[in-house]
């Protein structure tokens, strides 16, 4: 098309040329668009001339000379209908009341045309081959039309503007005679008053999609330059050119296997590829396509030649097509074997993938031979491995066969155990398989194969091994103070004699029970293949965690956990000093390697019990005869193990007798024992009631000379209640039932638990009975509950009803289990027997912490635990303050709390702190209600209870300091240097 200078050549040129006299020319012309058969010219109106009247003119300019162009007042004019590449030269001036300005000249030219080619492509079988050809349609010149209107898209010199150009022009669909295209309405403010053409034959349409060749057709494998513009009002718009896309890059053949070629290729070269559809065809197919710039062609036959085709389209054109040739790989007979009369063995080698691999497979001889054909036997399975190993089941993995096909397999599964003949198969399509219901301790030969099309790959072989069973009955047979003799039942599996055994100790305490020997840290290790272990080099007094499992070829069975303790160490006695005009003797010995909880004293016939703080000072032992000489020994106690010293010779001081007649020596005696049992009457009476005003000088007058005082009534209380039965404890059945063996219930007074039907023993418990202030069974005193005897202990409370727990204890102390956690520790309800208990809450203080706990059969009991958590072992708290404090708050608790059984106290042995703690409650208690207090006959009255109660002198000073402190602060006394305790914490637990 062009404007109203007339029609264009093809390689014309367009000079617009506009004057105006003393005006400046048009400012900064340019070149807004170029198309390949038009130029778009902007420019500005010169200074001066806003707004008024000026009439720019121009002059093109060619082959045949120059056209003058028609004058407008815009300050944008388009030329088009000139050929494409072309150069051109503009001008453009100003003319105002018929006089011209100077020129502006632009040197420019017209787009480049792409051609739109077609490609019709016709595949063979023998080769590939693409026939493609292609021509220009001649493009008519329009003709001048002085009617066009205004609203196009440029004006002629009447003032009429050519219609907008065509949009997003493109082909839809393609036949032998036909091409089907669409584009988008212009940006036409009025689109309906508009009319297209297409040329080479021209037909008016208003529809935005056109056949061309639905008449006489096209030519079959040639190619047409298509192109479209808006007409209105008989005024042509810009001419809109379907183009070309580029063709695909470097289109070569990557991979072959005897049914596939793997293609690849480049994107064409447009800045804008990623719009590109990829089509592919090959011999006797139909056409596919992808986005991507790979393909594999699949279906083929084996060693065949096959022609390629790939050609791009885009915005629904296509490009020209890029062929190849390939051929499929083939496989090769290289021997045939009879295998049986009815099977021939036939290897061949066949390139699947990038390599040539060779394979041996079965096939009837009526068959014939399967190279090329769809028996071509599969790869071996890879990565053949054991996942995992229990005692019954192996867990096998492996990937499949390489294959770049990637079809699907059937996998082939056998497995034999060791000498023997029988074998398992089984099937699977997956990469994976679980082989259960298998022999504990074995070895089998697994195969495993992929099938495919009933041919069968090479075989991939591995040994697997079951776990061996857990051993059975480990014990303790024999301790020493630095060995220890463990002895175990083996598995009863038929290769048990195979076995390696392993056994594993670490210092310390932990559950017993099953264990994964992978899932600790090893601290000593040793192996043996016999049933028994000798662990030597282990401290003594100290308790240890074993752990045995049994090994064959490196698979491990759950390991089975025992704790127990080495032997204590004998104490060496460094002296024994005559005290008291030779009536006792100060016996001092070092404290052992070790750990110890206690010892145990004989001089002569006089036997007492100290704690483990007595070591390293001198005790006394009284009630020994003047110019005598008594052997003596102090045995170390440790988890119900007993070592004695070295026994020495204690000799008392001779007293000087005085020689003088019998019957004064007589009178002598008798006025002396008189003396002395009066004096005895007297002294016990006054130790049963001491009033609340005279306690404190009683207290001061005991602690002169190191607690003397103390030590002596502490003596005499040393062999209380210890003549009574203890038959039920000390029964084989409840043996492992108690924590330690020198702390035992007596019959008489032991708690009992209703006893199961047929199980000797289920009604026993290390408890007892022990009275309080206004009755003989207040209170039970409890060891704390071991791993064996925690539902037990819930049993205790819930068929004594009881709603207070004292606790005084920690779980661990220095290293050693003093008590099994026997509550839950979180939300989360644990049962224990029959019952359910579920923890509802706890709040932790400084120095204890306070729990509230749910049990639950067909009934609910709650219940309130109180955990005093800083009593240091082997001694008593440093101050009396924290322990009074604690107590009035469990007192509070009890005073409200009046139905329900007795409360249950208890710490490690439940004897020691455990005592200490009832005395106190009782005699403060005591001292509220009687005003004076009888320490030494309470403690006397609870060791005939239960052995050992209030266990050390420790304890018992440390009781008297308490109810001192505990006066102190009520109002039966003055306070003395300080003020009362009070614990607001817990005022309304």
């Amino acid at each position: 098309m062009m404007g109203t200078g007339g029609s264009l050549g093809a390689w014309g040129s367009l000079v617009l040329l506009v004057s105006a006299p003393r005006q400046g020319p048009g400012k900064n012309l340019t070149a807004e668009a170029r198309t390949p058969s038009s130029i778009t010219l902007q420019w500005q109106t010169p200074r001066g001339l806003e707004g008024r009247h000026h009439t720019p003119w121009g002059l093109w300019t060619g082959r045949d000379g120059g056209t003058e162009a028609p004058r407008t007042t815009d300050t944008s004019f388009t030329v088009d209908g000139l050929g494409p590449r072309s150069p051109h030269e503009s001008s453009v001036g100003v003319e105002q009341d018929e006089t011209n300005s100077s020129k502006q000249t632009l040197q420019t030219s017209t787009g480049e045309r792409q051609s739109c080619l077609f490609n019709y492509f016709e595949r063979e079988r023998e080769r590939a081959h693409v026939r493609a050809s292609w021509g220009g349609l001649e493009r008519e010149r329009e003709k001048e039309n002085p009617k066009k209107p205004p609203h196009c898209q440029y004006r002629d010199r009447h003032g009429a503007r050519a219609h907008d150009p065509v949009r997003n022009l493109r082909g839809e669909t393609w036949t032998n005679s036909s091409i089907t295209l669409h584009r988008e309405v212009p940006k036409d403010p009025e689109p309906q008053r508009c009319t297209y053409s297409d040329k080479s034959e021209t037909q008016n349409r208003t529809v935005t999609s056109y056949k061309v060749g639905s008449g006489a057709g096209l030519q079959s494998l040639s190619s047409y330059e298509l192109s479209v513009r808006a007409e209105k009002n008989k005024v042509p718009g810009s001419r809109k050119t379907l183009e070309d896309p580029y063709p695909v890059r470097n289109l070569k053949v990557e991979a072959q296997t005897t049914s596939s070629v793997t293609l690849i290729w480049e994107e064409p070269d447009d800045p804008d590829f990623q719009n590109y559809v990829y089509w592919i065809q090959w011999t006797g197919s139909e056409t596919q396509n992808t986005t991507n710039t790979s393909f594999v062609v699949g279906g083929l036959q084996p060693g065949s030649l096959y022609g390629f085709a790939v050609w791009a389209e885009k915005n629904g054109v296509v490009s020209s097509a890029t062929v190849c040739n390939a051929t499929t790989g083939e496989c090769h007979l290289l021997q045939m074997e009879a295998q049986a009369t009815n099977s021939i063995s036939q290897i061949g080698r066949c390139p699947l993938g990038p390599g040539l691999w060779d394979y041996t497979y079965w096939r009837d001889p009526k068959l014939g031979p399967c190279i090329n054909s769809l028996c071509v036997v599969p790869n071996a399975v890879m990565s053949l491995s054991v996942q995992k190993q229990t005692n019954s089941s192996i867990t096998l993995s492996w990937t499949a066969p390489q294959d770049p096909d990637h079809p699907l397999y059937t996998y082939g599964v056998s497995w034999v155990k060791e000498s023997t003949s029988a074998i398992s198969i089984r099937n699977t399509t997956d990469t994976g398989i679980i082989l259960t219901e298998l022999e504990a301790g074995s070895l089998y030969i697994v195969t495993v194969w992929a099938e495919r099309n009933e041919v069968s790959s090479d075989n991939q072989t591995l040994t697997g091994a079951t776990a061996p069973n857990t051993v059975m009955d480990l014990h303790k047979e024999n301790q020493t103070n630095n060995s220890i003799i463990l002895r175990w039942k083996v598995p009863t599996d038929p290769h048990s004699q195979l076995y390696m055994y392993w056994v594993q100790w670490t210092p310390g305490g932990y559950p017993q029970g099953q264990q994964d020997p992978q899932g600790h840290q090893t601290n000593h290790t040793g192996r043996t293949n016999d049933s028994w272990y000798e662990v030597q080099t282990l401290e003594p007094g100290t308790l240890y965690t074993f752990r045995v499992w049994a090994d064959r070829n490196n698979v491990t069975s759950y390991a089975q956990s025992l704790l127990a303790s080495t032997a204590p160490s004998p104490v060496t006695i460094t002296s024994c000093i005559s005290t008291s005009g030779g009536h006792g003797v100060i016996l001092t010995w070092s404290c052992p390697v070790g750990g110890y909880e206690a010892f145990e004293l004989q001089v002569g016939g006089q036997r007492d019990c100290q704690n483990g703080s007595s070591c390293g000072r001198g005790v006394s032992v009284w009630d020994l005869q003047p110019a005598q000489s008594y052997p003596a020994t102090v045995t170390t106690i440790w988890d119900g193990m007993r070592a004695p010293s070295a026994p020495v010779t204690c000799h008392t001081e001779n007293a000087g007798v005085v020689a003088g007649a019998i019957v004064g020596v007589v009178l002598f005696l008798i006025l002396v024992g008189l003396l002395i049992f009066f004096l005895k009457k007297r002294w016990d009476s006054l130790l049963e009631n001491i009033p609340a005003q005279d306690f404190a000088a009683h207290v001061r007058k005991n602690e002169r000379d190191a607690n003397g005082g103390f030590a002596m009534e502490y003596q005499r209380l040393a062999l209380e209640g210890t003549k009574q039965s203890q038959m039920v404890a000390s029964a084989l059945e409840n043996s492992a039932k108690n924590r330690y063996r020198n702390v035992l219930p007596y019959d008489w007074s032991r708690v009992s638990l209703k006893p199961h039907q047929e199980e000797p023993g289920s009604d026993y418990i290390n408890a007892s009975f022990i009275p309080g202030l206004w009755g003989p069974r207040e209170f039970i005193a409890a060891q704390g509950p071991l791993p064996q005897t925690v539902a037990d202990f819930w049993r205790l409370v819930w068929e004594q009803q009881s709603r207070t727990l004292v606790m005084l204890t920690n779980c661990v102390e220095s290293g050693r289990v003093k008590c099994e956690y026997y509550w839950p520790l979180d939300t989360q309800p644990c049962t224990y027997g029959h019952l359910q208990v579920a923890l509802e809450g706890e709040k932790v203080l400084e120095n204890w912490t306070v729990r509230d706990l749910r049990i639950q059969e067909q009934k609910t009991l709650r219940v309130r635990q109180f955990h005093y958590m800083t009593w240091p072992d082997h001694g008593v708290p440093h101050s009396p303050d924290p322990l009074l404090a604690f107590r009035k708050m469990v007192r509070q608790w009890l005073d409200q709390t009046v139905e329900g059984g007795p409360p249950i106290v208890h710490c490690s042995a439940g004897v020691g702190r455990t005592g200490t703690f009832i005395a106190l409650d009782v005699l403060l208690r005591q001292l509220e209600h009687e005003r004076f207090v009888g320490a030494f006959s309470y403690v006397r009255k609870m060791r005939e209870s239960r052995p050992l109660m209030l266990q050390t002198e420790a304890q018992y000073v440390f009781l008297h300091q308490c109810i001192l402190r505990g006066l102190q602060q009520s109002p039966l006394a003055p306070a003395e240097k300080g003020a009362s305790y009070e614990n607001p914490l817990y005022e309304h637990v």
